[in-house]
């Protein structure tokens, strides 16, 4: 081997540093080493790395071994790309990208590889006296399933079926287990038609839309925006048929709360090509099975959350973003990047075409489509047919002070729950707020009880008899004196669905009430049995948080009230009404989605709020309140027409928070005091100081470029490298902010 050629590898480390460190790995350094993951000694402990490139040894440098853990590359060219401009971009270590990008279990340096992936089959001899003896319509779903050849347990649970229909089928001598990991084969290699049935005939809209994403020989971003209910997913299925006879892989990211099985139950019964799924309910060892699906080539369709997209994808050529708007796809700790932007640079290096989707696009979007950077296309009527619902504002300083007005339902409201309800009818009631009360207040004192660990009220849960802390899980026993002053007199402040839920069951007792909130939904099978009580007619009203705003179709609602919207119309966040307008069309959409006209009543003490008349105006709408944030944020240099960043920093002290951020601010201030471009703002507490027991200081930063807002961010990272040596100290960077601190 001459002088010159690479005999060792360059890797990136799980740490907050912006270098890679060379090693000598333990196989000839060859460039297929790139991408795989190595065990090093790292600072005297053994930590996982990925390789990320290969060069001549350092001059004079002693190096360590590197053991290479991987028969094979973890990550492609394109995922190396991908991971590359997110280190620059959100100006995070790439060795911590990397870290992001892994599965837990490939984390630890485990192997990449499966274990036993549990599976069900027919037994190959049946009984039949066993079969017509079954009532219970899950086992039958389970043996028409199994008749089309043997699936993985994990498929049926997120189809909705329980362990307990599978357990009862195994006893009867019906099914069997078996070991499915064996048997996996490239996707593009299986027999048979690609799909099991044909979808719905597509009106107009759905075939254009179709027709200009498949179309697309190449890179291209494609806002979908169509009403609730306008058939949006089998626009997609349409668009990932196309994909696979192409022989190419798709990626579907859904927000976590639009995973329910009715969602899987779409893909599964379209499609006769193997799907794997990322989300939050599944096991480590899942994850993995999943990532190792993909990365293989066994399946064709990846559905999952944020994170899915890290997986390897060999062969991409779809990607889609359902709910394009919706928070959760920006990260909030850690890596903070956004999903969207970064399904958008893994598609331009990969030139295959993104499917941005939404009723209620985010505002950047549209902003995008009128730069010409994305390609619009809209859905502008239901695919039933189904007229979209009326709308009416309920002025409830008109409401008289009824015991249901206390709890959030004035009386309008009330007497058509009860209307609605009498016919057979459903009902949606809306309310972004757990809990029994928003708080308690010692009425000696005036003393809030408050969380100990963060400046934060804690919400009364009357039915576990507990007060909570919504931000750190604190909570304690609801008390029966004031623990200031001693007094007996204790009132709660404000109304959460709890209270809601109460007062509905009292007032309507035989209606069957239905509440969907994090307190009383755990997981995804928790949503799937509330929600089929909804959907066999069993419940006619249902109550719920945002979990109820997205993804779910309930033919027999007739009737949404939204209970209370004032606090996102006054609020110091100037994203706030954009996402009050999102959630109030998204929760509107749930009414009216069949043969029965929907209307929706939306309760408010301030209905003159031009936001509310423009959203509920027929003729104006959510593109219209659109147009007119745009505009105001045009006039006030909001992003999207400038740049947005936050250094964050939070300590167990109070004053070494701020002393530290005043510090770098005062650096970057000397720095660029000539740039009269760049907004480098106050050291201020975020509004929430104090959140588990650390004090949190923030510095806006904002600039008319990116390039020049890059420049201000590589100065500040700087500085928290510098800084950050103080143990007690933490500093992070916020690229593209989408809630005010």
């Amino acid at each position: 081997m001459s002088e010159s050629a690479p005999t060792c590898v360059t890797v990136a480390v799980n740490r907050p540093l912006p270098r890679l460190y060379s090693y000598l790995p333990d196989l000839p350094a060859r460039p297929d080493l790139t991408g795989r993951r190595v065990l090093v000694d790292f600072a005297g402990s053994r930590e996982v790395a990925v390789v990320t490139g290969l060069g001549p040894p350092p001059a004079g440098a002693k190096l360590k071994t590197a053991q290479i853990l991987d028969p094979q590359p973890l990550f492609g060219p394109d995922l190396q790309h991908l991971l590359s401009c997110a280190s620059d971009y959100y100006h995070y270590a790439l060795g911590q990208c990397y870290y992001t990008a892994l599965p837990a279990l490939l984390r630890e340096g485990k192997a990449a590889s499966y274990a036993q992936i549990p599976g069900l089959e027919l037994t190959p001899v049946q009984d039949p006296k066993k079969i017509s003896a079954i009532k219970s319509q899950e086992q039958l779903q389970i043996l028409a399933i199994l008749a089309r050849g043997a699936v993985r347990r994990l498929e049926l649970r997120e189809r909705g079926i329980s362990a307990a229909s599978e357990n009862a089928l195994l006893k009867k001598g019906l099914v069997r287990k078996l070991d499915l990991h064996r048997d996996g084969v490239p996707w593009q290699s299986l027999t048979g038609p690609l799909t099991r049935e044909s979808g719905p005939e597509l009106n107009l809209w759905q075939s254009q839309a179709v027709r200009s994403v498949t179309a697309c020989n190449g890179y291209g971003c494609f806002l979908l925006q169509g009403v609730t209910g306008s058939g949006k997913t089998e626009v997609y299925l349409r668009i990932i048929e196309e994909t696979l006879r192409r022989g190419l892989c798709a990626l579907v990211l859904v927000p976590e709360i639009a995973l329910t099985p009715q969602t899987f139950e779409r893909f599964y019964r379209r499609f006769n090509v193997p799907i794997a799924s990322l989300h939050s309910a599944l096991s480590d060892r899942e994850r993995l099975d999943a990532y190792l699906d993909m990365q293989s080539g066994r399946a064709g369709i990846l559905i999952g959350t944020r994170s899915a997209l890290f997986t390897p994808l060999p062969n991409l050529g779809l990607i889609v973003i359902d709910e394009e708007h919706d928070s959760s796809f920006k990260q909030g700790d850690g890596l903070r990047y956004h999903a969207r932007e970064m399904c958008l640079w893994r598609a331009r290096y990969c030139n295959c075409p993104v499917v941005l989707g939404s009723a209620t696009p985010a505002l950047e979007s549209l902003y995008r489509v009128k730069q010409g950077l994305y390609t619009p296309l809209e859905l502008p009527k239901r695919a039933t047919g189904a007229s979209l619902p009326g709308a009416e504002l309920i002025d409830l300083k008109q409401e008289p002070f009824t015991d249901g007005l206390y709890c959030g339902i004035g009386q309008s409201l009330e007497r058509r729950i009860g209307e609605e309800t009498a016919q057979g009818n459903q009902v949606v009631l809306f309310l972004n707020r757990r809990g029994y009360a928003r708080h308690l207040i010692c009425h000696g004192c005036a003393q809030i009880l408050s969380c100990p660990n963060c400046d934060n009220p804690l919400t009364v849960h009357r039915a576990e008899g507990l007060l909570k802390c919504h931000i750190c899980e604190y909570r304690r026993p609801l008390p029966a004196r004031c623990p200031g002053c001693g007094s007996l007199q204790l009132l709660e402040s404000g109304f959460g669905t709890e209270q809601v839920e109460r007062f509905v069951r009292l007032r309507y007792p035989d209606a069957g009430v239905v509440r969907i909130d994090r307190d009383t939904v755990k997981d995804r099978r928790d949503l799937e049995e509330s929600l089929k009580s909804v959907r066999q007619g069993r419940s006619l009203i249902l109550l719920g948080t945002q979990m109820l705003a997205k993804g779910h179709d309930f033919p027999g609602v007739t009737l949404v009230g939204i209970l209370d919207v004032d606090g996102s119309l006054i609020s110091d966040d100037f994203r706030a009404q954009e996402s009050c307008a999102q959630l109030i069309t998204q929760v509107a959409g749930r009414a009216g989605r069949a043969s029965r006209p929907g209307t929706v009543l939306l309760q408010s003490h301030h209905p003159e709020h031009p936001l509310l008349q423009q959203l509920l105006n027929p003729k104006a709408g959510y593109p219209q309140v659109a147009e007119t944030l745009l505009r105001a944020r045009l006039r006030l240099n909001l992003p999207p027409y400038s740049c947005q960043a936050y250094v964050l920093c939070n300590a167990p002290r109070r004053e070494d928070a701020f002393l530290a951020l005043r510090e770098l601010r005062a650096g970057l201030y000397a720095r660029f005091a000539s740039n009269h471009r760049l907004y480098i703002g106050p050291t201020l507490p975020d509004k929430m100081e104090k959140r588990q027991n650390r004090y949190h200081y923030h510095l806006l930063l904002s600039a008319p470029a990116r390039t020049e807002l890059d420049e201000l961010l590589a100065a500040a990272q700087e500085s928290c490298l510098r800084q950050g040596t103080r143990s007690s100290v933490r500093f992070a960077l916020e690229v593209d902010p989408q809630e005010n601190c």
